[in-house]
Parts: structure tokens; sequence; C-alpha cells
């Protein structure tokens, strides 16, 4: 996956490999395929996650500041 996809395309497309996964009505090496693709896709949600629950730690930082402002955060949209 050269492009990022978002985190709402990547949850959408990791639920389709779920339920494909447990409809049961596919072949081993397909249903092998699948569950490494949902293994990335969960890897890149879970990275979109920390990503954003850091920014907004830097956000809440901030304020306690008396100033609202966003921060660059190393290694954010990588």
């Amino acid at each position: 996956m050269a492009d990022k996809q978002s985190f709402e395309t990547n949850l959408q497309e990791l639920e389709g490999v779920v339920k494909a996964l447990e409809g049961g009505k596919i072949s081993l090496d397909e249903m092998l395929t699948l569950f490494e693709k949902g293994i990335s896709l969960t890897k890149e949600c879970t990275d979109a996650l920390n990503g954003a629950e850091q920014k907004i730690s830097i956000l809440m930082k901030n304020r306690d500041s008396g100033e609202l402002e966003e921060q660059p955060f190393a290694g954010f949209g990588e």
C-alpha cells in the first residue's frame, strides 16, 4: 500500500476482512491472505489512533499553559 488510506477507509476494509473470515466460505489460502491483510490494516489503524492520541496530548498540554495551539509531533503523519 504505497499511499496511506484514511483511518475510516482502513477500518471499513478491516471490517470486511473480518466478515469474510467469519463467513468461512473461502479456502485456507484465501483465509491466510485475508488474515495477513487484516494484520496490516490493524497496524495502520493502531498507528493512526496512537498518532491522534499523541496529538491530543500535545494540545492538552498547551491548553494548560493558557494557549491552545498545535505543535508538530515527531513521527506523526509519516
